[in-house]
């Protein structure tokens, strides 16, 4: 084999290596994205704190209409 067929081929390698560590780092980005442990699965926690929040919210308020209308408070049960 010539020095020039050698030479080639390893350009032809450092390029392949440099496309698929492109690759890889682009297959990290993309499940960063896409993992549910991400940022996407981060949002849904916070939004279902959120709605834990507003739904006690409620509840309270809730039992505090119902206070008023009967008399009756949790406590007296």
């Amino acid at each position: 084999m010539s020095d020039k067929r050698l030479n080639e081929l390893f350009r032809e390698l450092a390029e392949l290596k440099r496309r698929v560590t492109k690759l890889e780092y682009g297959q990290q980005e993309l499940d960063n994205v896409v993992d549910p442990k991400g940022w996407i699965g981060e949002a849904f926690e916070h939004l279902e704190e959120d709605i834990d929040e507003r739904f006690d919210e409620v509840n309270g308020k809730l039992d505090v209409i119902l206070k008023h209308l009967t008399g009756l408070s949790q406590d007296d049960n």
